[in-house]
């Protein structure tokens, strides 16, 4: 049974992963696989290091792993002296550790970072066009502003499409609503906004105990409710109105779209002459 046990240990040295009736241990590009009937004395402290020696081999230190984590540390050690129990060793322990190359993860392509980066790219290039056709210090100062403040409004609304309108329009185009009730509620930090624990049973006839996506200001003495819910996301769910939270989300929107284009606007007048 302790043989099923899976822990990993990482720290100066490279890592030791326990796990299919083996030790892995990595350092850098090379990897060896000991079974654990190849290993002869495990050393260690409880607190600091786990150092492993194969039976047969006298040439070298073995293998260690150093780590200022003394729980880790425990928990490894504890863990591989549980999967030895009950481990018959083999005369030449050593013959049985492999050696190869450690496998290269694939690089992932983070996507959120291109598309951050194309936007930023794409913002200066726009930028640069604009100051291009500037020929006042009237239009030097609307340019200024609107570098200043059009990624802030832009940002703004982002927050308020991401935590104030989109689920409810998610939840307006294609969410199902079923009978339910409100069994708890949970604050923010400062108390300043709560969301209901809603309870209901989905069409499909699964019981869901969700946290609402929409925040309310006052606890509602009606604890009956009618929940709405995304079929393909079941933790997308809110029960009865959203006007603060919409009003919330439209005020926000408005301010950002204030704040990002008057001065564009006010730029655009200037370069084209409009007063």
């Amino acid at each position: 049974m302790g043989r099923d046990l899976r822990i990993v240990l990482k720290g100066r040295g490279g890592a030791m992963r326990l796990e299919s009736g083996e030790v892995r241990v990595v350092r850098g590009r090379v990897t060896w696989r000991i079974p654990l009937r190849a290993i002869g004395v495990v050393e260690s402290d409880g607190r600091t290091s786990v150092r492993l020696r194969i039976s047969g081999d006298t040439t070298g230190d073995g293998f260690y792993v150093t780590s200022g984590n003394s729980n880790a540390v425990g928990a490894f050690t504890e863990g591989l002296r549980r999967a030895m129990e009950g481990v018959t060793p083999v005369a030449d322990r050593a013959a049985l550790v492999d050696t190869g190359a450690t496998p290269r993860a694939p690089l992932a392509l983070n996507t959120r970072a291109v598309r951050v980066s194309v936007g930023v790219c794409g913002y200066l290039l726009v930028l640069f066009l604009l100051s291009a056709v500037v020929e006042d210090p009237e239009q030097g100062s609307w340019l200024g502003a609107t570098v200043f403040l059009l990624p802030f409004g832009t940002g703004l609304l982002w927050l308020a499409w991401r935590f104030f309108l989109r689920d409810p329009w998610i939840l307006r185009r294609r969410g199902v609503t079923v009978p339910g009730e409100i069994v708890d509620y949970r604050t923010s930090a400062k108390q300043q906004a709560m969301n209901p624990v809603l309870r209901f049973t989905t069409a499909d006839g699964a019981t869901v105990t969700q946290v609402s996506s929409v925040t309310v200001l006052m606890r509602s003495r009606n604890r009956a409710v009618d929940v709405t819910y995304d079929p393909h996301h079941p933790d997308r769910a809110r029960g009865g109105r959203a006007f603060a939270h919409m009003t919330m989300g439209f005020v926000l929107a408005l301010f950002g779209a204030g704040l990002g284009l008057v001065p564009f606007i006010g730029f655009l007048a200037a370069v084209l002459g409009i007063r």
